[in-house]
C-alpha cells in the first residue's frame, strides 16, 4: 500500500499552453507524454461508490494496471488516499488481489464482487514534468480528454478532463502546497479541485439517472 499525496489545480483549455511555458520557466524537466485508458468498476447498486473506493483498470503503452483507491481526505485541491496497484495481464480484474489490501469489503468478495461491471471510462493524454524544488520532488501530470458514460439506453455522457495533478513524491506537503501556491500566483486561472475522475464518472451516472436512462 502506498499513500497518494497530490494536488488537482484544474486549467481552462484555452490556458494549456501558457501552463506548459509556466512550468518550463520554473525549472521543470518534461519526460513523456502517454496515452492512458481508464476503466472503472462497480456493481449495479453501486456498493462501492458508497465505500467512497474507486476501482480501475488502467492500459498505458500495452501494460495493464489493476488499482484500488480509498477516498482518503481532500481539502482544497489536496489530495491524500491509500492506493493499491498491481500489474496485470490482462484487462480483466483479478479479485483475489483485493485480499492484499486492508479494504474492509474486500474479505466480503465472493458475497458482492460477481456483479462489479464497467461503470465508466476516464480516456486522456498525460505529459509529465517533474520539479525538483528545497529538497522536495513533485510529478507533474498535464491530464487532457474526457470521462465517458454510456447509457442503458445508448446515451453518451461526457465530461471534460483538463487539469493539473501535482504529485508529492518525495519532501514535504508543505513545499508541495508552497509550488501549488507559486502556479496560481503565476496563472490565477488554475483552480483547486477536491473531485477526482472517478468522481466526475459518477456525477455523469446520476446525471443519466436524473433524467431516467442510466
Amino acid at each position: 500500500m502506498a499513500i497518494e499525496t497530490e494536488i488537482k489545480l484544474t486549467i481552462p483549455a484555452h490556458l494549456v499552453s501558457q501552463v506548459k511555458a509556466l512550468l518550463v520557466a520554473s525549472g521543470a524537466s518534461q519526460l513523456k507524454k502517454r496515452r492512458l485508458l481508464n476503466w472503472y468498476f462497480d456493481t449495479p447498486d453501486l456498493k462501492l461508490s458508497a465505500e467512497k473506493v474507486a476501482l480501475r483498470i488502467r492500459e498505458q503503452g500495452g501494460t495493464y494496471i489493476q488499482t484500488l483507491k480509498t477516498k482518503g481526505q481532500s481539502v482544497n485541491g489536496l489530495h491524500q488516499r491509500a492506493e493499491w496497484e498491481w500489474v496485470i495481464e490482462e484487462p480483466v480484474l483479478q479479485l483475489e488481489r483485493l485480499l492484499e489490501t486492508e479494504w474492509p469489503l474486500a474479505a466480503q468478495s465472493n458475497e458482492w464482487a460477481s456483479d462489479l461491471q464497467i461503470i465508466f471510462e476516464t480516456n486522456f493524454d498525460r505529459s509529465i514534468w517533474m520539479l525538483e524544488q528545497a529538497g522536495t520532488l513533485v510529478e507533474i501530470a498535464l491530464d487532457q480528454g474526457e470521462v465517458n458514460y454510456n447509457s442503458i439506453a445508448g446515451d453518451n455522457y461526457v465530461d471534460e478532463i483538463c487539469e493539473l495533478e501535482l504529485e508529492l513524491k518525495e519532501g514535504s506537503v508543505e513545499q508541495l502546497l508552497a509550488i501549488k501556491s507559486e502556479l496560481v500566483a503565476a496563472i490565477s486561472e488554475l483552480q483547486p479541485s477536491d473531485i477526482s475522475k472517478a468522481q466526475k464518472g459518477y456525477q455523469l451516472y446520476y446525471k443519466a439517472s436524473e433524467a431516467g436512462i442510466s
